[in-house]
């Protein structure tokens, strides 16, 4: 079955030395012993991100590989993929919440993106651009790249706008930057297991700022006039999630939107359910937030927004499973037993 390393296997493989308490989180996709459950195993490992089906080339015989490191505040890896089919529908993209930009850089293989504006073929020596509340379908044949997924709003206080980049595809190789971006990023993800929390921090931190002034030279300037109206609520809510008086109403007054309008683009759950999500992650963040001093519960239950620690409790162990006082463990140790969860809990925590 597809699932994490044990600290243990990671402790021996590392051997430099780096204590357990203070290594990264590292996360392998681990083929099952049974090669006709590798279909099931490798959808059940993308399904955090991806719908995963297979097209009729699908080389299942071939080696697939994928790992992942958490840094703190986003998450890199690399990946061998066989042929197959990548998709984030509406439904899926209402489902999960997350709101983050990942770059995918190609290094063997190639693919065709189709997005709500545009079809494009992404070849070898490209990055691809994917914001992850936009819908896009990838058919990919075979590949070899490396991932970073980055949250929204760490881009955007670097003054980057990547949901105009959506779906589109970038040469990383001929362009100085893109390809001095690329190295540092796979340098890190091939080093990933002798680094420390401290160490790893410092990379994101590095990732982050590269990403977004290589991004920044990409936009054409057009898209802040035209907005997608999720886009723009989302990134209002993530400024007010602190605000206990944050309501639709707020939201339809301050952006000048109608309230049907806000129902509407966050149908089926609803833009509550959606701000309460919000604020349950950022919860998540600051609870793990490596080097800030521990905070009393009700502290991190007022800061982001709620009313009563009771309460927050109560919706913390409902959204993830486990109490509050549980999450540094529980993302530092990723012992959580379904990769899926795992996945899930790592991307909902940055």
């Amino acid at each position: 079955m597809s699932s994490e390393e044990s600290e243990s296997e990671i402790t021996a493989r590392a051997g430099d030395g780096v204590a357990a308490e203070t290594r990264i989180a590292c996360m392998r996709f681990e083929p099952p012993d049974d090669p006709g459950a590798l279909g099931h195993a490798w959808r059940h490992h993308l399904a955090p991100i991806f719908e995963v089906s297979f097209r009729p080339e699908t080389d299942l015989s071939v080696p697939i590989a994928m790992r992942s490191y958490h840094l703190g505040e986003m998450i890199v890896g690399d990946v061998v993929a066989p042929a197959h089919i990548l998709e984030r529908s509406e439904e899926t993209i209402h489902r999960q919440g997350i709101d983050h930009i990942l770059l995918q850089f190609y290094r063997r293989g190639q693919s065709l993106v189709e997005t709500d504006r545009s079809t494009r073929p992404v070849t070898e020596v490209q990055c691809i651009v994917f914001d992850l509340a936009q819908p896009v379908r990838i058919v990919a044949d075979a590949v070899d790249a490396t991932n970073v997924l980055i949250p929204r709003v760490l881009l955007e206080k670097q003054g980057c706008r990547p949901e105009a980049l959506h779906g589109r595809p970038l040469d990383h190789d001929g362009d100085p930057f893109g390809s001095l971006v690329h190295t540092f990023v796979a340098n890190v993800v091939a080093c990933g297991d002798l680094l420390d929390r401290r160490e790893a921090l410092s990379a994101s931190s590095a990732i982050i700022q590269l990403c977004a002034t290589w991004l920044r030279g990409q936009e054409d300037g057009s898209a802040c006039q035209n907005l997608d109206v999720r886009i723009r609520t989302r990134r209002f809510i993530e400024a007010e999630l602190g605000n206990p008086k944050l309501t639709p109403a707020l939201i339809a007054e301050r952006l000048g939107l109608s309230r049907s309008t806000l129902y509407r683009e966050f149908a089926p759950n609803g833009i509550v359910s959606y701000i309460r999500d919000r604020r349950l992650m950022y919860a998540m963040r600051l609870l793990i937030k490596e080097g800030a001093r521990p905070a009393r519960i009700s502290q991190i239950a007022y800061a982001v927004g709620f009313s009563d620690e009771r309460t927050f409790r109560r919706a913390f162990k409902r959204r993830f499973g486990f109490i509050p006082s549980d999450a540094p463990r529980r993302i530092v140790t990723a012992w959580m037993p379904d990769s899926v969860s795992v996945r899930r809990t790592w991307i909902e925590s940055l």
